[in-house]
């Protein structure tokens, strides 16, 4: 798999979880998930990143962190 399609995957991934419509914790909107996923992707060598639990929650502190402001 490549990486476009890993962060496409991850994109999903983290949707699942934090999408304010029908996530599993709905916190966010769509378009600050992606915004999220994309500052989360900035901060690392894409080959550094597993896209895993540890990389969603990361993220998750990312919109939690937006969405005070």
């Amino acid at each position: 798999m490549n990486y476009l399609e890993l962060i496409f995957e991850f994109y999903n991934y983290c949707g699942t979880f934090y999408d304010i419509n029908d996530g599993i914790y709905p916190i966010a909107e769509k378009r600050v998930i992606i915004e999220s996923c994309d500052d989360y992707l900035r901060t690392k060598k894409l080959s550094e990143i597993e896209f895993d639990s540890f990389d969603r929650e990361c993220v998750r502190a990312i919109i939690e962190e937006k969405l005070t402001k």
